[in-house]
Order: C-alpha cells, then structure tokens, then sequence
C-alpha cells in the first residue's frame, strides 16, 4: 500500500458498549455534540442568580412582556423570578405556602390555568407538592396550592375532594386540571376553575392499579380534545373529552411499560420520549422502543437507581437533542447526561458541569435552556437581599426576609451561551473533546502493519487552538500508548502550522481533538490524514 489520503471521520454517535475496536461510531468524547454528522462542541453557560433555596426539584417558566417569570420548587420553598431579554436575573420572590408540610424529600410539579371570573381569564399558577424523592411508588402527602401566575405573593392552598388524592401531580389539559396519585387515581377539576375539584362537572375515577406519576397534555381529535396522557408505574392511559357525566373517558394503551422518573418524560415536536426502568421508550401513537446499540447498558449500569427519581429531560431543539440528565455510579445528584439526537438519529454523553445540575426547563420564547446547580454556596444575609447575580433589576414587592446569619443558596445557569464557562467575574474555558473510532489496514489483505500518520490536514470551523493527538494500540489486548499533543491554530501564523506532521504509528489507531481555551469553540469538516504503512510488522 503507497500513501493515501483518508478523511478522518466516524459514525456520528459516541459508542460506551461493547469494546472500542468492533464500532465505527467516535469511541470518546465530552461536551461534543453532533451536527450533519460532524462533531462540535456543545455552548458554554452563565450563572445568573445564585440565590435559590435548596436543590431545586423543578423548574416552571412562562413569558409575558419580553419578560420570562420562572418558579423553582426546593424540598422548602417555591421562589420566583424573571428574565429580561438581555438574560439578566430579577431579585427572587418567596412564593413558598403558609400551609406547606416541610419535608426534604418534597418534589413538586407546576403548571398553569386559567380561571374565569366576570367574565376575565386570570391565568393561575398551579403546583402540586409530596414527598416523592426517594421512591416513585410513595403513597404518602399530596398537597395542591395555586396563585396569580405572575404575582409574588405566598401560594393558597386548593382542597381536595372528599377521597381524593394528589401524591403523583397535577397536568393542565385547559379547561380542566387534573390532579392524580395513589391505585391509578385521576381526577379534574370543573371547566374554567382549577380551584374548585368537587362542584359538579369535576370528577375522579382509578384509572389504573398502580399510582399515577406524570400526566401531559395529548393532541385530541374531533370532540375529543383535550386530551392527555397518564404514567403509572407500569401502564400508560390516555384520558379523551367526551362531555355528558362521564366528561372523559380513559383507555389504556399499555399494561407493559415502565417510567424511570416522572421528570424522565418529555414531549418533542408531538412525540413522547421517555426514560424507562432499562430501555428508552417513545409514544407517538403507539408506544414504541426506541433502539440504542451504542449506550444502552453505559447508562443503565451506571445509573445510581437509589436516586431514579432525582432523573429528569431537557430538550435543546436548536440541535435536535433530548437530554437525560441522570446520576452518574454514586453520585447522588444528575452529574451526567445521556443525549438523545432526534435530527441526527445519534447517541451521545456528556458529564455535566461542576457537580452536576437538578433541574431543566427550556423557554418557549426569547430564552435558551435554564438548569439549576447543586453546589451549595453560603451568603451572608445582608448580601442575599442587595445582590442578585450579575445584574439586579428591582421590582415592587420582591423582597426577602431571612432569619439565619448566613444561607446555603444554589446557583440557576443558562446553557448554550457563549463558549465558556461565567460565574460573575469568574470565566473558565470548558474541556471539550472527541476520539475517532479506530484506523488501521484493512484486515482482510492479511496486513499486519502499522498504520503510520505522516500529515494531517485541519478543516474546522474553529476559535481558539485546538490540539490533536494519536493514541492507539498493537492489538484489542495491548497498553494503549498515546503521542505528544500537536497545537492546531484557529489562524496559522505561516506555513509550517496548516498542516500537523504527527509521523506517529500505530496498528490500531484513533485520532484525538481537543478545545481547552477561553474561547475555544470548534465544527469539524473534513479532515484529511495522509497515511501509509508503518515501517515493521508489529504481529508475527
């Protein structure tokens, strides 16, 4: 074999399972995402308040008035604030309830509805509390509280139906709010009163064995709408509109499936992805499994299932992506996401920054995705109320009153900003990485060669440096050995740095990129790597 040119490039995808030389898919890889099946690193994110209570359970977002009100429900507390169009933070608002039984394994749900009244629609905040965290079949708790969407004032308690129950949560299928918990509970409040669960026109039935965990709003056809879609441990329901006294009808379309988290579940374009007990599952009309031959069993066991419930999704649509964030061996927070490419048909994974985030949510207008940190910071008190991240925008009414001498706050970040890593004057650059899948001569000449680089030629859309190295073996069972790291410019300054004259060989081998500056940011294209046979046999 003469020198060759080959382009240097894998399946996209990053392949956990099985062993690096049977896949063609990148073999390695961190905060790298794939786009026309070529490698780019993931956005960099900000902190821009770091003043919520506790690990935040759930994040809910709406946007009025250029402005995006978010409320964060911790094990304690549910807070309030607003985004204006340029990111910045408004100081945060304690909207926690009078009445709410305390308890650190609190999780809550929110969503909104409105309600008539003379004639005028005010849209309520809805929320619904219990002490779900540390098992998706706990039975205990369930209280429902609602308020002004926009207000700031402390959430009122909504009461239950003689009977009923709301330890799973609550989904708005508008004009209806249906609450739903313990033996397949579910039930919904009259037509334009998400207050009132037991004048007539409400209802409740059990619609299936095991408690009801997650509910979403469902496309309805012709007289049916609304419509919505329950969970329960093993089975999913669909409630259908149907009027008269029944006013819905359930019928279930699974008794064979199975939901790692409530928080597992989100909706994509009209498609239902899900996290299941140990495969990953979708509903688009049928329940189907979604096929992953290249990270199945990574994230499954590697998953710490004594913290399932702490799961949840995210979806970065400016890159086709579904994110499941999950805790990684023993940590007991998500540090780790499992990424799912819809656009790309692609599998990938990530460690999350810092120790990791707890909750997720990506506004529907002028915003980029929020998630919630859960690295514990300590502020004096009279610093909580002056200071709110980078900017403080002052509203009427948003004050804090604390009691302690100092607190234990938590960060909320905004992601694919930039290229770095911001906490107030602090900028980082982010480690982002990929490995090809391995190069070698082809097996069936019965070559035993090594496979020498002489010359890499970069394509990328890049700034920043990047470096490239060559690792790779002798064989599936040999020490991996890995070569000095070669600079890639984003602007060569002459000649010499358009091209990398690695001159490395390996029999097996696989080529590394990496971005580690401020700055930094890269798109693959095409690479091309002159290569030929290495100067000895390194078998028989």
């Amino acid at each position: 074999m003469a020198e060759a040119i080959i382009q240097i490039k894998s399946l996209p995808g990053i392949k956990r399972d099985g062993t690096k030389l049977e896949g063609d898919q990148y073999v390695d890889g961190q905060w790298c995402r794939f786009q026309r099946n070529l490698p780019r690193k993931i956005g960099g994110y900000r902190s821009i308040n770091k003043y919520l209570q506790g690990p935040s359970r759930a994040l809910f977002e709406y946007t009025a008035n250029g402005l995006t009100y978010v409320h964060s429900g911790a094990a304690n507390a549910v807070e309030r604030l607003y985004i204006d169009s340029a990111n910045n933070s408004s100081i945060i608002t304690n909207r926690t309830p009078t009445s709410l039984v305390e308890d650190d394994q609190n999780v809550w749900t929110f969503d909104t509805d409105g309600k008539l009244t003379g004639g005028i629609n005010n849209q309520l905040l809805i929320a619904q509390v219990a002490p779900n965290l540390s098992s998706l079949s706990n039975t205990d708790g369930g209280q429902l509280f609602y308020g002004d969407l926009l207000g700031t004032a402390p959430l009122l308690p909504i009461a239950l139906p003689v009977g009923g129950n709301a330890s799973g949560g609550i989904v708005a299928l508008h004009p209806y709010t249906f609450f739903f918990g313990n033996d397949g509970y579910i039930g919904w409040s009259i037509a334009g009163d998400p207050t009132d669960l037991s004048s007539t026109g409400s209802g409740a039935l059990n619609a299936a064995s095991q408690k009801i965990v997650r509910g979403m709003p469902l496309r309805g056809g012709p007289g049916n709408s609304p419509s919505g879609l329950f969970w329960s441990a093993d089975a999913l329901v669909r409630a259908a509109f149907i009027g008269g006294a029944p006013v819905f009808q359930f019928d279930t379309i699974s008794t064979q499936t199975s939901i790692m988290s409530p928080r597992s579940v989100i909706e994509y374009d009209g498609v239902f992805y899900w996290l299941g007990e140990d495969r990953f599952l979708l509903f688009n009309g049928v329940v189907r499994e979604i096929p992953n031959g290249i990270n199945s069993n990574f994230i499954f066991d590697n998953l710490n299932y004594d913290q399932r419930q702490k799961v949840f999704a995210i979806k970065v649509p400016r890159f086709g992506e579904i994110w499941w964030c999950f805790p990684f061996g023993d940590a007991v927070e998500p540090n780790w996401a499992l990424i799912y490419n819809v656009r790309e048909n692609s599998w990938y994974d990530t460690p999350l920054p810092n120790s990791g985030r707890t909750a997720g949510v990506l506004p529907t207008v002028f915003r980029k995705p929020l998630m919630t940190g859960c690295d514990p910071i300590v502020n004096p008190t009279d610093t909580r109320i002056t200071e709110t991240g980078n900017t403080r925008i002052t509203e009427s009414g948003d004050t804090r009153v604390t009691e302690d001498s100092d607190e234990v706050s938590y960060k909320l970040w905004i992601h694919e900003e930039g290229t770095d890593e911001i906490d107030g004057q602090s900028v980082q650059p982010i480690l982002s990485f990929f490995e090809t899948s391995d190069v070698s001569l082809p097996a069936q000449k019965g070559d035993s060669h090594a496979l020498q680089v002489l010359m890499v030629e970069p394509d990328f859309v890049q700034s920043g440096d990047l470096t490239m190295q060559i690792t790779g073996r002798d064989n599936a069972r040999s020490p991996e050995v890995t070569s000095v790291e070669h600079v890639i410019p984003p602007l060569p300054v002459t000649s010499e740095y358009e091209v990398v004259y690695p001159k490395d060989q390996r029999r097996e081998l696989r080529f590394r990129f990496q971005s580690n500056t401020l700055g930094g940011d890269y798109q693959m294209g095409s690479v091309l790597g002159h290569v030929r046979p290495g100067d000895g046999r390194t078998l028989g």
